[in-house]
């Protein structure tokens, strides 16, 4: 989906009811403060998600101009578990899987004592947002790569260079995402970041959110269905993919029935060759 998409759709609903607001206003010839200041929430309600939607195209962008270093990038996504949620970027190259969320906010934002401020106020809640997203993600993916996804929350008009805030987000202004993400140490390899990406496209990119796994699903083997179709569902194939044995066991399998299937086949030849033996054996006499 294009970047800002969701932000700008909420924008333009907004914009529709901030002119609902006005007309009826003016077709009542109400003046009184709460009319007004009904109207002025509106305005600044429709300013935030113009804004917000235009910090997401920027940061898209930026991360586009990362394609050379062999990055791949997905723009707002479906939330797991959050039907009404997104996520705005997904940036998936050899320094791992980064969830991102892009925040275009106004006036003084800082970080200290691992502490993200904006205005003197604390937003340990947009902080720990992205985590919450990072963590949907991550059950998505195979056991291998679930210890390569980073929650990163962006300060689209800032000057920041990466550092940690509480409760474990990365923050890091836009003019030092695209460095930053380059100087990840390597960690997945090009086949890596294009299954991945396939992977989170093909779950994430779809007209439905998936939904949240859970721990206990994550650990469950694969049940097997009597009758089973050659079609399988997609939390079957979640299953399939999460569970760290799987190929184990069916390679095992493979390996066994072959190992059978040659001792057979030694023995046959040996008993024939007895045969053999005693009838020229007999026919000698």
């Amino acid at each position: 989906m294009e970047a800002g998409y969701s932000a700008e759709e909420q924008a333009s609903r907004k914009a529709r009811r901030l002119e609902r607001l006005k007309r009826e206003q003016a077709a009542q010839d109400v003046a009184d403060a709460a009319a007004q200041e009904q109207i002025a929430r509106a305005q600044e309600d429709m300013r935030r998600w113009s804004q917000g939607a235009e910090g997401e195209r920027l940061v898209a962008d930026t991360l586009g101009a990362l394609a050379r270093y062999g990055w791949i990038a997905l723009h707002d996504v479906h939330w797991p578990g959050r039907p009404q949620g997104n996520i705005d970027h997904i940036a998936i190259g050899p320094g791992g899987v980064c969830i991102i969320d892009a925040k275009n906010w106004s006036g003084r934002v800082e970080v200290r004592d691992a502490e993200l401020f904006q205005n003197g106020y604390r937003r340990t809640e947009e902080v720990a947002g992205v985590l919450r997203a990072c963590d949907a993600v991550t059950a998505l993916l195979a056991p291998e790569h679930r210890m390569r996804v980073a929650p990163v929350l962006c300060l689209v008009a800032q000057d920041q260079e990466p550092i940690k805030a509480r409760p474990g987000s990365m923050v890091v202004g836009r003019y030092q995402l695209a460095k930053t993400l380059v100087a990840l140490p390597p960690c997945l390899t090009p086949f890596d970041v294009a299954d991945i990406a396939l992977l989170l496209g093909r779950e994430l990119g779809g007209p439905k959110s998936p939904e949240l796994l859970t721990t206990a699903e994550l650990a469950r083997a694969p049940r097997r269905r009597p009758n089973r179709s050659r079609t399988r569902t997609t939390n079957e194939r979640r299953s399939t993919r999460s569970h760290p044995e799987g190929p184990e066991r069916q390679g095992a399998g493979s390996a066994r029935r072959a190992l059978t299937g040659c001792l057979v086949t030694v023995a046959g030849l040996i008993t024939a060759m007895w045969l053999l033996g005693a009838l020229i054996s007999i026919l000698g006499r």
